[in-house]
């Protein structure tokens, strides 16, 4: 009798070791598939921001920001510039971007873009709902975190969209382009 206690007992310890390493096993792969989402979200965003900053969409850019500054009310570079940003903002949506590296790597532009044209925007919008309905959506997120954060990118004053314009004007592929608006010298005013 104590043998088949004993064989019982064994059994049981086993068990219980069999289970604690299957529970391990599964706590360790819950935690490389989070780092490997972790890892691919970061790939999603190197990827569009290599993109953003190189040809076409660098020629695109500067296409659009020189009809804006000569007054062209639609360019039709525009819709190039909005299907990148609804693209993004369906990568937030769906999870395979974060909302906050987002806002760190391109809201200035999706700021400025999005006031600028806000308006052609809703335009379309009154005819399908659901045009450029995630980087609407995703502006929201973006101005949420912008507040969060103490920013004061939003919402960009006319003033800072001529000088979005202008700046927009003068990239070109390649080179480092700045995150965020530009910031003003304490010491200067406005009209120097």
């Amino acid at each position: 009798m104590t043998n088949k206690i004993a064989a019982e007992w064994v059994t049981a310890a086993f068990t219980a070791v069999i289970a604690i390493t299957g529970i391990i096993a599964l706590i360790y792969a819950w935690k490389q598939l989070k780092q490997f989402r972790e890892a691919a979200r970061v790939q999603h965003l190197v990827r569009l921001v290599e993109q953003f900053e190189n040809p076409p969409l660098v020629n695109i850019r500067k296409s659009l920001a020189d009809k804006r500054l000569r007054g062209t009310a639609e360019p039709p570079e525009l819709e190039n510039l909005l299907n990148f940003f609804e693209t993004i903002g369906l990568l937030v949506r769906r999870g395979h971007l974060d909302a906050s590296d987002v806002w760190s790597s391109f809201s200035y532009w999706m700021f400025n873009v999005f006031a600028d044209f806000r308006g052609v925007i809703e335009e379309e919008q009154k005819d399908d709902p659901t045009y450029y309905s995630d980087f609407s959506e995703l502006i929201e997120r973006l101005r949420l975190i912008e507040k969060e954060e103490g920013g004061t990118a939003y919402p960009p004053s006319a003033d800072d969209i001529e000088e979005f314009w202008r700046y927009e004007s003068r990239i070109s592929a390649g080179v480092p382009v700045r995150r965020r608006k530009p910031r003003r010298p304490a010491n200067r005013t406005k009209s120097e």
